[in-house]
């Protein structure tokens, strides 16, 4: 099993940044299919590898799991701060593709996120849906409305107010034909404390044509719910691929 934390100069972030990358130690589908794997709200590239078993993961399944280092960016071009969504999408996944042993086909591309990653999934994957085979969310943020407690600082990313319908108004603009063909999967924790969000976001999916297996699981809005769940993400892919 490699575990490599790599350091790179970003051109439109005009910074050093760090990312991390799993790859099995023995594979023989190469390419290797790609896991684009997003962390949440003050959290880093690294914390999936010390806080889940994604490397047994990686290992079991053959795949490579990537991780970029996004800040508390939203996964959006900040406001009052960094490109960081022209990063992701124009520089780390092709740069990314070029440097590591893995596949660019859609069929073997995945994109999961948890919390503030997950929004950035979904994002992803409404906006390129082209890239990808399958979109998996655990405890997303679905409404925007629900960080303000959380994210004194949402101001730097989105200015005064943060967008309602956010990703209600992207599937709008977005090629409904594409996106309705990926897989979507959803969990969230029964005491999370955006599951009523959730449920409520549930009919948004569908009045947009989206078949989404949506779960509610026994937890909460933590590490010990996502280290359960991902298992479980990892074996819905498998059955994808």
């Amino acid at each position: 099993m490699a575990i490599m934390h790599l350091t790179r100069y970003s051109q439109k972030l005009q910074t050093q940044t760090n990312l991390s990358v799993i790859l099995p130690d023995d594979f023989t589908d190469y390419p290797l299919p790609a896991i684009w794997l997003f962390h949440g709200l003050g959290d880093n590239g690294t914390v999936w590898a010390r806080k889940t078993i994604i490397e047994s993961l990686a290992d079991t399944y053959k795949v490579a799991i990537i991780m970029p280092n996004m800040g508390r960016s939203f996964y959006m071009n900040e406001q009052h701060g960094m490109p960081y969504w022209d990063y992701l999408t124009t520089e780390f996944i092709p740069g990314m593709q070029q440097l590591l042993p893995i596949t660019t086909e859609p069929n073997k591309n995945f994109v999961i996120g948890n919390s503030m990653g997950g929004f950035g999934a979904m994002k992803l994957g409404l906006s390129h849906p082209d890239w990808f085979r399958a979109v998996a969310m655990l405890s997303p943020v679905v409404d925007l409305n629900d960080i303000i407690p959380i994210m004194p600082d949402y101001d730097h990313v989105f200015g005064p107010k943060v967008p309602e319908n956010y990703l209600q108004s992207l599937m709008d603009k977005s090629d409904h034909a594409a996106f309705q063909q990926l897989s979507w999967y959803r969990v969230i924790g029964q005491d999370d404390f955006m599951k009523q969000s959730n449920d409520a976001f549930t009919d948004v999916i569908q009045a947009n044509g989206i078949k989404e297996t949506y779960l509610v699981h026994p937890g909460t809005h933590n590490w010990d719910f996502w280290n359960q769940e991902i298992q479980t993400i990892f074996a819905w892919i498998d059955t994808l691929k």
